[in-house]
């Protein structure tokens, strides 16, 4: 008679928890829930390209710093463009533009030269809503990327 007690006290234990969860799960704010769109951000600027025929491998290219040291006394020695057009060619030689992004290239992680239809964009990595901010000297290293993909569409 024992054993039957407990079993039949175990079973009310279980239902009364499942209500509980049950009671609890009505009474959630789904508001909260991050579905959709996150709070994540990503700067692109754009360079116009509309009415010119090119290659787009050419424009191709992505921008790595070459580090020195671990965490607190990581610093970045050299930037190195890699890519297989010309674009990669003409950043790579550019010693102002290596200069400039020896000094951002903490921050932003990599920049990215990525071309599209009709448009050229220019992309770092994705930020928090929080960690988004303009950099002066991330605008000066973007537009003389500008400067040299422009003198590219025009001169072929």
């Amino acid at each position: 008679m024992m054993q039957k007690y407990a079993l039949h006290s175990i079973k009310v234990i279980r239902t009364s928890y499942i209500q509980k969860c049950i009671s609890f799960m009505d009474q959630v704010d789904t508001s909260q829930v991050p579905y959709g769109a996150l709070d994540y951000y990503q700067v692109h600027y754009i360079v116009d390209a509309k009415n010119r025929i090119y290659d787009s491998a050419l424009f191709l290219a992505k921008c790595y710093p070459i580090t020195k040291g671990h965490f607190a006394n990581k610093k970045i020695t050299d930037v190195k463009w890699e890519g297989g057009g010309r674009l990669a060619n003409i950043l790579e030689a550019d010693v102002e533009l290596k200069e400039i992004l020896r000094q951002i290239l903490y921050e932003e992680g990599e920049l990215k030269i990525d071309p599209l239809e009709d448009h050229i964009r220019i992309y770092g990595k994705w930020r928090n809503e929080d960690q988004l901010k303009f950099n002066p000297k991330t605008f000066e290293a973007v537009d003389r990327i500008a400067g040299h993909i422009k003198k590219l569409l025009i001169g072929g």
